[in-house]
């Protein structure tokens, strides 16, 4: 009896249970060719590229769709070595369809400015967030919710100061989180006139609210980094 019921459970396990694996973790990884690929296509083909040419996308990881967008988040991370909220890179997932299953390719893509423009990018994004982080975001020019990314040498009207998840009161959270960028009180920063805290229009990563110090002006007056500068005189 015992015989007959391993048999049959074999048998299950045998028909079924990769299906049943994948219900119960659905976050398994699916398998497929990771690295740089040259265009983000609208079919479900990746042209593999190398990463020391220009390419627009780098593949990370693969998921079942069941659980694909927690899967993909964390294995960005992992890459990445920091936080995709404050990183100049977004996270794409696309469909990844083979002849035996279909799977989603997490997609990291280099961006421009905070609404997600593709800027082709050239070099592997693998622990651009961790150390010095080289893709982290920093300086801008800042118009109507936007932040077009510049570096903080370049003349430059705003600068990054961080995420926030805040329930929907932006004002309140980024004008905290500019305080302390700059080494403030709320209070201490409320006195500094030519500069003001906003919220950029599109979130950052899931439901971060990304957070910029700007010049009041709204001029490209700012040639430095105004993170601890506290009481002092304007980069510029």
């Amino acid at each position: 009896m015992k015989i007959a019921i391993g048999v049959a459970v074999a048998l299950v396990l045998s028909c079924c249970g990769f299906a049943l694996y994948r219900r119960i973790v659905p976050t398994h990884h699916a398998s497929g060719e990771k690295g740089c690929v040259a265009t983000v296509p609208n079919a479900d083909e990746l042209a593999s590229s190398r990463c020391t040419v220009e390419h627009q996308a780098e593949i990370v990881d693969f998921f079942y769709p069941e659980g694909a967008e927690a899967g993909c988040h964390r294995s960005a991370e992992e890459f990445l070595g920091g936080p995709l909220a404050d990183a100049r890179i977004e996270l794409r997932l696309l469909n990844y369809v083979r002849k035996d299953f279909t799977s989603m390719a997490c997609a990291l893509i280099v961006v421009s400015d905070s609404d997600g423009t593709d800027a082709p990018h050239t070099g592997s994004l693998q622990g651009t967030m961790s150390g010095d982080r080289p893709m982290a975001i920093t300086c801008g020019r800042y118009a109507d919710g936007v932040l077009k990314y510049l570096t903080c040498a370049e003349p430059h009207s705003a600068e990054y100061v961080g995420s926030t998840v805040d329930g929907g009161d932006h004002d309140t959270s980024c004008q905290r989180a500019a305080a302390t960028y700059l080494g403030l009180s709320a209070e201490e920063f409320a006195t500094r006139e030519e500069l003001r805290s906003h919220w950029l229009t599109t979130p950052r990563d899931g439901e971060r609210t990304g957070c910029v110090v700007a010049a009041a002006s709204g001029k490209d007056v700012l040639t430095g980094s105004v993170k601890g500068l506290r009481t002092g005189p304007l980069p510029g």
